[in-house]
């Protein structure tokens, strides 16, 4: 899958969560720590996570906490732009690589995606190189989400205030994956989201050591 980048965005502020929550015990490490295991073993051999600015901020001491390199990991651009400042930057990491067909967007905070719904994603990117591919469940389209290569250039430059924003002006083809992963559609942004979460996930976590 050397063709893929995956683009964890964790630099969010986590307020209703009240605290960084891709620090949060997830299984027998963190949220950010499943994140990045989960999708190595789906395959992904190209990983980018976008973190605050702040070098002393909980998710950047977590990403040295799990021995992630300098060159698996960058600060968002334009964190007054929200989630779209961490996809802008990680559009302007991908472009300097030639042999991607995609850049997947994965939000930082959808550990409990089923491990089979992210192997389908980057077996699609491997069959469909120039195509929007997007995760579906009951008509509604959610994340993780693969950009075709074609659309990275475009994507470091738009002044966009969102990436649906920005890819409704595209005219690339679509490919909707239809799945049962309800975990698609949820984020964890508040405290209850967590807890829907572990639920899903199968109802435990031990916590961290």
């Amino acid at each position: 899958m050397n063709s893929v980048l995956i683009a964890l965005l964790a630099a969010g502020e986590s307020r209703r969560m009240g605290q960084p929550k891709l620090c949060l015990p997830w299984n027998d490490t963190s949220v950010l720590g499943h994140l990045l295991s989960q999708w190595r073993e789906a395959g992904a051999e190209k990983i980018l996570v976008v973190h605050p600015q702040e070098l002393q901020s909980p998710v950047v001491l977590e990403l040295d906490r799990l021995n992630v390199p300098p060159n698996q990991r960058t600060p968002t651009l334009a964190p007054e732009r929200g989630m779209m400042g961490s996809v802008v930057t990680a559009a302007g990491r991908a472009v300097q690589d030639p042999s991607l067909t995609h850049l997947v967007i994965a939000l930082g905070d959808q550990p409990h995606l089923r491990p089979e719904t992210l192997q389908n994603l980057l077996l699609a990117c491997k069959t469909s190189p120039e195509t929007i591919i997007r995760m579906i469940f009951n008509d509604k389209p959610g994340h993780p989400i693969a950009l075709p290569s074609q659309l990275l250039p475009d994507l470091t430059q738009t002044t966009a205030a969102t990436l649906r924003d920005f890819l409704g002006l595209q005219k690339t083809p679509i490919l909707d994956l239809t799945c049962d992963d309800s975990g698609v559609l949820l984020d964890m942004d508040t405290p209850d989201d967590y807890v829907r979460a572990i639920q899903l996930n199968g109802g435990s976590f031990h916590t961290l050591s």
